[in-house]
């Protein structure tokens, strides 16, 4: 029976200077230079004439719409349908973005022309890597191994008495940060500081960090995959040098340490966040040490996949469901009448209610594009003006969740289209046949934040998800049904 074969190759995809930059609403300018490079990577894997490729992008994330694209380039060039080909984000925040930031005083036209040609040299580029991996095929073995990583990571939903949710933010403000979230609903200060419970994150995370990796025949390593469930954003929205994030240190280290190539995934972190003294590179590279740190320790106690493994793929489309929203018409005459409500709520010290109203009517105004001024401590950024924010929810929602699971004998690569809870990861794990399961975010496409029903109820930022409460249980379900079809 034949061995596997793998190709790695790699390429720098860093944008201009003066494209927008994606990741925080509160950053109000466009890239003004490179601190470090971003790179497109690619996996080619092949098995007697199946062939199958992972290829990673230092970004925030794709539609599916330009995913499929570079998808198609990919299976067209390794010779493969573009169904077996997976494409995952690192989700830097430091990276480009793909529509212009109307916020910014760079022209509109000029930021489109940038992102136009910028996608443009990125086809070409990944093109280009998928040839050299086809050429660079050789017979590899493939190696498992994981590490458990606590104190770097923590989940930002803090439960509250009055069962609603606070996001912890940031981190020197843990102490008070519930209290201070209570005075934006309009608790008074007294009643507030009274009934804050410390702002301390108690909530699960996903501590695995998982490796894979890949050796030639004369034990030199070919590639290094590396899968650990963390929000990139170490570095804030005043950071406007294009960069990877803790992922680009954790890369590099590795590189240098095993003279190969190493390629990030991101695990499910929808609501994960790194523990940080200050946004700043120095914090950033800290994380990415010390991530390092356990990818090296993991690989000196790896499990070797037997030679015969092969390669599996298989995916399952669907359209999700979204909430019912209003018109931008019908959300301008609701805003009043909110806005009532919330003062009687107020006025009643029905504190869950107001918070639930508050962020009602900061909907409410993003659908019907007026000004706005987000509250401080529900993103953990204050805009220091009030912006225009034209925002069509139903024009901007992805509707097509394409899930993917690509099997190496029994370690599986689960690809969800989306910023999924880690709860939902963790499940996806808990309920699958093989132990050896890395759940993939950010992959073919993006659905935006994947809540857990439960959060939907505590409310919170990433709950003004447009998808129906239960999308995630939904997606949960479809994967551990995937991932069982690969089962031998």
């Amino acid at each position: 029976m034949s061995t596997l074969k793998v190709g790695v190759s790699y390429i720098p995809i860093t944008p201009p200077v003066g494209i927008p930059m994606a990741g925080f609403s509160g950053r109000l300018e466009v890239s003004q230079g490179v601190h470090d490079d971003l790179y497109g990577k690619i996996l080619v894997f092949e098995k007697e004439e199946k062939r199958a490729a992972l290829v990673t992008l230092d970004l925030i994330g794709l539609k599916r719409e330009e995913m499929n694209r570079l998808r198609e380039i990919v299976g067209e060039t390794i010779g493969t349908q573009p169904s077996n080909v997976m494409i995952g984000c690192s989700h830097t925040h430091s990276g480009p973005s793909v529509k212009p930031n109307l916020m910014s005083a760079f022209p509109v036209k000029q930021q489109q022309r940038l992102i136009d040609e910028w996608l443009k040299i990125l086809h070409l580029k990944i093109r280009r890597i998928a040839e050299e991996a086809s050429k660079n095929l050789v017979e590899a073995r493939v190696k498992y191994g994981k590490s458990l990583v606590t104190g770097l990571s923590y989940n930002r939903r803090k439960a509250t008495p009055e069962g609603t949710c606070m996001l912890i933010m940031k981190t020197s403000e843990m102490r008070n940060a519930v209290c201070e979230q209570y005075k934006e609903w309009g608790m008074p200060p007294e009643i507030a500081e009274e009934r804050a419970v410390p702002g301390i994150p108690d909530g699960p995370i996903d501590s695995e960090l998982t490796v894979l990796k890949f050796e030639a025949a004369n034990n030199k390593t070919v590639a290094v995959l590396v899968n650990f469930s963390c929000h990139p954003v170490t570095l804030g929205p005043r950071n406007l040098l294009i960069s990877a994030d803790y992922p680009g240190y954790l890369s590099r280290l590795i590189e240098e340490a095993e003279n190969a190539s190493v390629l990030f995934t991101l695990g499910a972190s929808g609501d994960v966040r790194p523990f940080y003294s200050e946004r700043s590179f120095e914090e950033a590279e800290r994380i990415g040490v010390a991530l390092a740190s356990a990818t090296l320790k993991a690989m000196k106690n790896m499990h070797a996949l037997p030679p015969s493994i092969d390669i599996q793929v298989v995916n399952s489309t669907f359209e999700v469901q979204l909430r019912e929203i209003p018109t931008p018409d019908e959300a301008e005459k609701l805003i009043g009448k909110k806005e009532e409500e919330l003062k009687n709520a107020i006025e009643d010290q029905n504190f869950r209610m107001a918070r639930k109203l508050r962020e009602e009517i900061i909907m409410l105004r993003r659908i019907a594009g007026q000004s706005l001024v987000l509250p401080k401590h529900w993103l953990g950024v204050a805009l220091d003006k009030k912006v225009e924010i034209p925002y069509d929810p139903l024009r901007e929602q992805e509707r097509v969740c394409e899930l993917q699971a690509l099997a190496l004998g029994d370690v599986i690569l689960a690809a969800v289209p989306g910023e999924l809870f880690t709860e939902l990861g963790l499940e996806i794990k808990r309920r699958s046949w093989s132990s050896r399961v890395m759940v993939i975010t950010q992959a073919n496409g993006s659905i935006g934040y994947i809540p857990t029903r439960e959060a939907y109820e505590e409310g919170g930022y990433e709950t003004a998800s447009l998808l129906k409460p239960g999308t995630g249980e939904l997606i949960v379900d479809r994967m551990v049904k995937l991932i069982d079809k690969l089962k031998r």
